[in-house]
């Protein structure tokens, strides 16, 4: 047994050894290295994510309100009720609390409850407020929520106290403390679920790593396969060549792992935020999932050094050094379908399923899936002629590299194609799922196109049946806009009725006759304005406009609404209609322009495009290393043939042009065609029938990426290949 252990301890060594000293060993071992660093990064991350929701799940539970009727034989504490309000076109929750006794404890991470006309809010709100007067708008700002009282350090949260005046306690909720089921506020409620959310991470940044690893776990085996022939004929048994291929990757995938983990935890120990999102990972989280991520960290390292094994396809059996098996050549048709099902992805939907979302959606993905299968060979096909190009190039003007870096395209089209395939297929993937996440529904497009078109020069205020709140918060309106009451009920003939009135000077502010029966406003009324509020407001999309008051008795069939209209077409002053609605109505009175709330909803749906972009910045560096790394070990096997080529005319820079054209070319060729592709691809996605929007800075970000990774290859193997010929001996191998 002993002997054993020693033996196996040996093999370890002889392998670690093997690789340090074999061509293109650095190279494997920074492979393996950034796919064990990856892999672990991408792991780490959905593990983290869990936690971070569990967190946020038992703060929320931590927060949320007993409510006395589902426990009656609890003493009451405090009245609460939630409301929302929007910051910067989010939506964030606001909690009006009224306490009943004087030893009830407040809401947890409050210090002590705020008096009447108060609010207490959360540092973020308060951040990303203090533009719109936030201090002031909810009532008189006298501190923060602590981390005890959120879900994340992220989180938007405000409590309120009315002042007298404006306390409803009738529509308030009787509670008895906290720490039941939720969530009724906060950040939950506007958050995708984990299963989404784990989604994309696996996608965008388990998969990549995973391909890594397959890429580095075969990377070297020309060398690997010499040392197993070796180890053959000396007997091995399976088990010592694996003991020596361990012992080779050991190092390097324990140190990636370490550095994947290590990122994670830095991250998390330096309170970053994470770029495009700017959310900050809460450390405690981090923390009791201490023991999962560091048996996450070991089973990567595990992973990896077992793909190691398994992957290498090494077959003693065979006597001959030819390839076995059957060709593996496609079809000389099969480019041919690149042109076909890159018009079946783009006209195909619309004019085979235009009212029928679902077959819409089926035929896209079909044709977008054959448009990215084909497309390596047509890329091939392509190099093969560029290649031809820059060898009749070099020929004419005795240009070296272009005739080496000719010749070689020419006779490697594959090779150069998978590197640009690669690049321009992430892209694409990545555009896809960007596109996807970005899908809005009818009624968030329509907010979207009314917002466009009127901005915020309408206006509509909730106002309670009290019509002295009413009048005190009419007093104190800007002058600069003109006020109506917008009434809806039943007609006479059972239709619903809408009327727009207000005194004769309102309605001349807006240019609108006093006369007589007063007029009629349509979807299609010249004045935009009009037109937005019959289309939101009016069932029937038609509103009466006539002279009457603004604030009168309703009947309990009626509802009534505020709005302004500004006369001039300007922008109203929303931070300052709110703080006046809040003063005078009631804590986090709605006020929105036409459409409000589902345009808030749609600019949240919006934000998931910069978790895509960090995610997708993550696959693109993580392919960009798989693609760049084999491709530079390609060119390493390759440009020792022209070594001798460098050493014997003293012209280094030979490998600098070669590498240009081989490794950098390709690349900012890649760049290009990914962002057509991905143009081209995003027109049916764009459809009104789909909804989805395409985002610029996503295609910049990718872009910019690919063309800073393609510098990169570049410069690692031009500088790989010239250290190379400077070692270069005369051999015979």
């Amino acid at each position: 047994m002993k002997g054993g252990k020693r033996l196996a301890v040996q093999l370890l060594r002889v392998g670690q050894a093997a690789g340090a000293g074999s061509r293109g060993g650095l190279i494997r071992a920074v492979a393996l290295l950034c796919a064990a660093a990856a892999l672990t990064l991408g792991a780490g991350a959905l593990v983290s994510a869990a936690a971070v929701y569990d967190a946020m799940a038992q703060q929320s539970q931590a927060r949320s309100p007993r409510v006395l009727q589902g426990h009656p034989t609890e003493k009451p504490i405090a009245l609460w009720k939630p409301g929302f309000d929007i910051v910067g076109g989010l939506q964030y929750s606001v909690v009006t609390v009224i306490p009943l006794r004087s030893d009830a404890p407040p809401p947890p991470g409050v210090a002590a409850w705020p008096g009447p006309g108060e609010a207490v809010l959360s540092p973020a709100l308060a951040k990303a407020g203090a533009a719109e007067g936030i201090a002031g708008r909810l009532g008189r700002d006298v501190g923060r929520i602590s981390e005890a009282g959120l879900s994340s350090s992220s989180e938007r949260l405000a409590y309120v106290r009315p002042p007298a005046a404006l306390a409803d306690e009738g529509k308030m909720f009787t509670i008895t403390g906290y720490g039941a089921k939720g969530p009724y506020v906060g950040d939950q409620l506007f958050t995708e679920p984990l299963a989404l959310f784990a989604l994309a991470v696996v996608g965008l940044m388990l998969f990549p790593a995973a391909v890594l690893v397959v890429i580095a776990a075969r990377a070297g085996g020309e060398a690997r396969d010499r040392r197993a022939a070796l180890l053959d004929a000396l007997g091995a048994s399976r088990t010592a060549r694996s003991l020596v291929n361990l012992g080779e990757a050991g190092l390097p995938v324990l140190l990636g792992a370490a550095l994947g983990m290590g990122a994670l935890v830095g991250v998390v120990a330096a309170h970053v935020s994470l770029p495009f999102t700017g959310f900050t990972i809460p450390a405690a989280s981090i923390r009791m999932a201490a023991v999962p991520l560091g048996l996450t960290a070991a089973a990567c390292v595990l992973v990896v050094l077992v793909s190691v094994v398994v992957l290498h396809r090494h077959n003693s059996s065979r006597s001959s050094a030819r390839p076995g098996g059957r060709s593996r050549r496609l079809p000389r048709w099969w480019p041919a379908l690149f042109p076909v099902a890159l018009m079946l992805a783009t006209r195909g939907p619309g004019l085979l399923a235009p009212g029928n979302p679902r077959l819409f959606l089926a035929i896209y993905f079909v044709a977008a899936l054959v448009t990215f299968a084909t497309l390596p060979s047509v890329l091939a096909l392509t190099v093969a002629a560029l290649g031809r190009f820059l060898g009749r190039l070099g020929r004419q003007y005795g240009g070296t590299g272009t005739l080496v870096a000719g010749r070689w395209l020419t006779a490697q089209p594959g090779v150069t194609a998978r590197l640009v395939a690669g690049f321009v297929v992430a892209i694409g993937l990545i555009g896809q799922v960007q596109l996807n996440t970005s899908r809005l529904s009818e009624p968030m497009i329509a907010a979207q196109a009314t917002a466009e078109r009127i901005g915020t020069s309408v206006l509509t205020i909730a106002t309670p049946r009290d019509n002295a709140r009413t009048s005190v918060f009419i007093a104190s309106l800007p002058k600069d806009s003109a006020v109506f009451s917008l009434r809806t009920g039943p007609a006479p003939d059972g239709t619903v009725l809408s009327v727009l009135q207000a005194p004769c000077e309102q309605l001349q502010a807006i240019r609108q006759d006093c006369g007589g029966h007063g007029s009629v406003a349509t979807t299609a009324d010249r004045d935009g304005r009009l037109a937005e509020l019959a289309r939101w407001y009016a069932p029937s999309g038609r509103i009466e406009l006539r002279p009457g008051p603004l604030v009168s008795e309703l009947p309990a069939e009626e509802s009534s609404q505020l709005v302004l209209l500004s006369p001039s077409g300007k922008d109203l002053d929303i931070p300052a209609v709110k703080q006046a609605a809040n003063l005078h109505l009631a804590v986090a009175t709605v006020v929105e322009a036409p459409g409000g709330g589902w345009l808030s909803s749609a600019l949240l749906r919006n934000t998931r495009v910069n978790w895509v972009a960090l995610f997708g910045s993550f696959a693109l560096i993580v392919v960009g290393l798989a693609i760049g790394l084999n491709s530079i070990a390609e060119f390493l096997r390759h440009s020792r043939s022209f070594a001798p080529l460098g050493v014997l005319t003293g012209r280094r820079g030979l490998f600098v042009s070669v590498a240009a054209w081989v490794l950098l070319m390709p690349t900012v060729i890649a760049a290009a065609l990914g962002g057509l592709v991905y143009l081209w691809l995003s027109g049916p996605y764009t459809d009104p029938n789909v909804g989805a929007q395409l985002s610029w800075p996503v295609l910049a970000y990718l872009l910019g990426g690919v063309l800073i990774l393609s510098l990169g290859i570049w410069g690692c193997g031009a500088w790989s290949a010239v250290r190379g010929a400077s070692h270069w001996r005369p051999a015979a191998d």
